[in-house]
Parts: structure tokens; sequence; C-alpha cells
């Protein structure tokens, strides 16, 4: 009796341990399958994010090829269409995107739509991606702040004031917070961080508006705030002495690192336009870029004659007086590109911005704002005579700007177009 309770206690604890054994086991099945699960997930999700890369960087690819052909058909172009290179922008100005099929536009005959879809079968392209291409040519360059060109440096110092300006006259909020804030000793902050020497434009050292940097590094007899150099990114607006973020989200859209030493009035948004004179409202800005955008209006302007006689007609400005500070106004082709590409795939995304600029003319181009303004300054001694020779060395250095625009310009270019920067999301 004893031996058949004792063997039935054994066969009790043997189930148990079965039981505990089992539920170890499961949870460990469990357990692995959850990790595995997981780790195919990430992996998954990492080619996912590897192919929507790789889609990005085609746009931009694309992208690049699409500018080349705009400049070697400006190149081959340039003379006989002279004073309308506009026409040509449609190369490059209208967004792109993969699959095509996604985007074909209603009314397409079945036969097109078809040849579409099979060029499509046949890629290897099964991610999707959307590019485009945006000119940088009409933001106000806050590098030019450190010009050597006292007039190129003068007027990007008044146009950066009229923006805040323009903000305090037509926002009400930014006005009640921002009316007594000194917005010159601001712009002067900026000027130091690009300019050579070691006075600020406020009076004084430079490094004073850094205190606490300075006290930071003193021991260590570091000397690099502000850095007397270029801006390199735009973010680094922020670091700048009395810069807030309502300040930088304003500027950041209407400024550039990659500008081409002028405004190119075909490309400008109205805040810009209404920089370069007060006498620009919101009005004359909104016809202006109206009449850009419609070329049953006139479309782009072709020069400078041109812009200045639809303000005097459309807007009613005097523009005799009209841009005192002698911003350099741009009304031909494009050298300064943005290039934006989105690639997705599975729902993973990925961005890519990219800037190509035209360094052979920014260089011509700098090199004639300078002779200008030496030979200027060589004649400032005859108030009469300076009258005469200026108007003959200004039709002058205006003949000479538009040959060396169109000795490049007749360059066939080559390659990839240069790129300065490159930023992935």
């Amino acid at each position: 009796m004893i031996s058949f309770q004792k063997k039935k206690s054994q066969k009790g604890v043997a189930i148990l341990m079965a039981l505990f054994f089992v539920v170890i086991m499961s949870f460990l099945a469990t357990s692995i399958s959850y990790d595995t699960l997981i780790e195919y997930n990430v992996s998954a999700q990492s080619v996912n994010r590897l192919r929507s890369y790789y889609a990005a960087k085609s746009g931009v690819e694309l992208s690049l090829l699409r500018i080349l052909i705009y400049r070697k058909a400006l190149a081959m172009l340039g003379d006989k269409i002279k004073g309308n290179e506009s026409m040509l922008d449609p190369i490059w100005a209208f967004p792109f995107a993969w699959p095509p099929s996604k985007f074909l536009p209603e009314g397409l005959n079945a036969v097109d739509a078809s040849i579409i879809t099979k060029l499509e079968t046949e890629s290897l392209m099964n991610a999707e991606f959307i590019t485009n291409i945006s000119d940088e040519a009409g933001k106000i360059d806050i590098n030019d702040l450190g010009s050597t060109s006292e007039s190129i440096q003068k007027a990007t110092r008044q146009q950066i004031l009229k923006i805040f300006n323009i903000e305090l006259e037509n926002n009400d909020k930014f006005n009640e917070e921002y009316a007594n804030f000194d917005f010159e000793q601001l712009v002067n902050n900026i000027q130091d961080w690009v300019d050579e020497d070691k006075t600020s434009a406020n009076g004084g050292d430079e490094k004073s508006a850094y205190p606490d940097f300075r006290s930071q590094y003193e021991l260590s007899n570091l000397d690099f705030m502000p850095p007397n150099q270029s801006f390199k990114t735009i973010d680094e607006l922020h670091m700048v002495a009395n810069m807030t973020d309502e300040l930088f989200d304003l500027l950041k859209s209407r400024v550039t690192i990659y500008g081409v030493k002028g405004i190119n009035i075909n490309t400008a948004d109205s805040d810009v336009l209404k920089s370069l004179d007060s006498r620009i409202t919101n009005e004359v800005a909104g016809s202006i870029i109206e009449r850009i955008e419609n070329k049953e209006k006139g479309g782009p302007f072709k020069n400078e004659e041109d812009f200045l006689a639809f303000l005097e007609s459309e807007g009613n400005i005097d523009t005799s007086e009209f841009n005192k500070d002698g911003i350099p106004l741009l009304f031909g082709f494009e050298h300064s590109f943005v290039i934006n590409s989105e690639g997705v795939f599975a729902g993973a995304s990925r961005t890519i911005t990219a800037i190509t600029f035209d360094l052979e003319y920014l260089k011509e181009r700098f090199v004639s704002i300078l002779e200008k303004e030496e030979e200027e300054e060589n004649q400032s001694d005859d108030d009469s005579s300076n009258n005469n020779n200026t108007n003959n060395s200004n039709t002058n250095n205006n003949t000479n700007s538009t040959a060396n625009s169109t000795e490049v310009q007749k360059k066939i270019p080559s390659g990839r177009p240069t790129i300065v920067f490159w930023e992935e999301n």
C-alpha cells in the first residue's frame, strides 16, 4: 500500500516537471521567434531604407543630367535666343517622378500609356522618387556681407534690414515682440561672422558678443568665435549673437550661401522683391510674380529696362531713384540650382538635397564687378569728367559683363555639374 502511494507521488512530480519544462521551452521558443521576427523586420527595413536612398540618389543624378542638358542648350543656342533664355527653363524647372504611370495626365491615349507601363515593367527600378529643381539666385547671399566689394556688401546689408522692416510693418505680432529690437546690431553680428577683421561693426572686439563661449575656452587659448569666414550652412546663422529662432525662421528661406553676386528678379520671391525698394508693395510684388509666371502677360523679364518699364506702368513707381543701394539685378540664365529628391520604398523614405554651382561664371562676374568699382574710384577726381566717363564706363562694363557671361556660356560644358553641397536625411 505504501509502495503504491510512493509510485503515485512520483508520477505527480514527473507530470509537474514535464509541465514546467514544456512552459520553459514554449517561453524560449516564443522569445526566440519574437527576436527573430524583430531582427527580420529591422533587416528588412534597413534594406527598404537602402532602396529608398538609392531611389533618391537616382533622382539627383537625373536632375544633374537635366541641368547639364540645360547648360549645353544655353551654350549652343545662347546667341540665337539672347534675352529669351527663359524659354529653355522647362528643361530643369518641372518636377520629375518615378514611376511616371502614377502621374500620367488625364486623357492620355491607351497606346502611349501602354508604352510607359511597358518601360516601367522592364525597368529594374521598383522604388519611387520625386525630384524638383529650384534656382538659388533669387535669394540674398549672406556671405556677401564680407565681400571685398563695398557696393555688394552695402547692398546685401540693406536688403537684410529691409526684410526685417517689412515684417515689422506687416506682422502685428512680430512688431509687438521686436519693435525695440536692434536689427542693425544683429546684421553687424552677421557681418562680423564673415568679415576678416577682429573689430566689431558694433564697436570693440568681435569676441565680446560671445561672452559665454569666450569664458569657456579662454583657458585653452582658443580664438574662433566668430570664425571670420564664410557661412558653411544656413543653420550656422543660429549661432550668431542675438539671433533668435523666430528671426532665423524669417531669414532662412530668403537667404543663401551660394548666391551669384546679385538677385535674379525672375526667380525672387515676394519678400526679396520688396527688399529692393520700399515702394514695391505686396500688390506690386504680386504683379511682378504674376507677370513672370504668365507668358501671355509677358513672362520673365528680359533685362533691367524691361523690368523698370513694368514698374513704371504697373506699379506707378518713379524708377529714376529705384534701387539706390545698387543691388545687382540679374535677368538671364540660371547658374545656381538646388535639387531636392525624395525616394520611397515600402514605407521607408530618404531625402537628398544637393546644390550645384557654376564656379567659372561666378569668377567672371565677380572680376567684372571689382573692375567696375576700381574704374569708378579712379574717375572720381573730376566731377564733370566723372559723370561722362562713368556713363561710358558703365556701358563698357555692362558690355564686358555680358561678354564674359556669353564667353562662359559658349564653352559647352561636359561632365557632372559641380556639387558644392550635399545633405542626406
